[in-house]
């Protein structure tokens, strides 16, 4: 696959095939191959291309999806899917998902991925802003990787968690430990949320990413 990352400006994205294990599951995946000459561009709104990486946290997330209880009958919403990963194990364990992500490569690419997996009866892929989210459904599961640690989100990011969430649902966030992600979460926990925390460690790299996965609740 050879195509132009969404918006961005920059190098045309190349594509290469990956084995992920989750653990007594084995995925095929198609990831950008270029994704070190993508990152240093920006899009035209400013934000970096970060969707073109399969990050320490997506990998965790996943994993915690897969280990995990089955989710026959629960909705899924992710929200900055990128590659897709997490949001395709999930539907694997039997929860249907919407995928959403700002960038329409990264929603193709996380399509192709859900079809290539054998997950793409069980979801559907779509482009979301947060800033003008236009998904009614509500769901018993809203989830993601890295994607709430820039304060300007934060106002939207918690409108979409109230308007969205079934009662009794809850959020499944993995992130790595930025300060303005740890902030947020200590600002919903005041709002009244429950949570819970987890580390999933992730070797990548040469190095042992110790990956907090956050689980809340009202």
């Amino acid at each position: 696959m050879n195509s132009n990352p969404g918006t961005q400006i920059g190098p045309v994205i190349k594509t290469r095939e990956l084995e992920i294990d989750l653990g007594g599951k084995v995925l095929n995946f198609t990831v950008v191959a270029n994704s070190e000459e993508i990152l240093p561009h920006t899009l035209p709104d400013g934000e970096s291309p970060v969707w073109v990486e399969l990050w320490p946290s997506a990998l965790a997330l996943a994993r915690w999806y897969w280990q995990g209880e089955d989710l026959t009958g629960k909705k899924v919403l992710e929200l900055g899917a990128g590659l897709g990963l997490p949001g395709i194990v999930a539907a694997l364990k039997g929860a249907w998902v919407i995928q959403t992500d700002y960038i329409p490569a990264a929603v193709e690419l996380a399509r192709q991925n859900a079809l290539k997996n054998g997950a793409a009866a069980n979801m559907v892929q779509q482009v979301a802003d947060w800033r003008q989210f236009n998904i009614q459904e509500k769901f018993h599961i809203i989830t993601g990787s890295d994607f709430i640690y820039q304060p300007l989100n934060h106002p939207y990011l918690e409108q979409i968690f109230n308007n969205n969430l079934l009662p009794g649902g809850k959020l499944v966030i993995a992130e790595y430990g930025r300060v303005d992600a740890l902030r947020f979460l200590q600002f919903l926990e005041q709002q009244g949320w429950q949570v819970e925390q987890q580390i999933w460690p992730v070797e990548q790299g040469g190095y042992t990413y110790k990956i907090k996965i956050f689980q809340l609740q009202k």
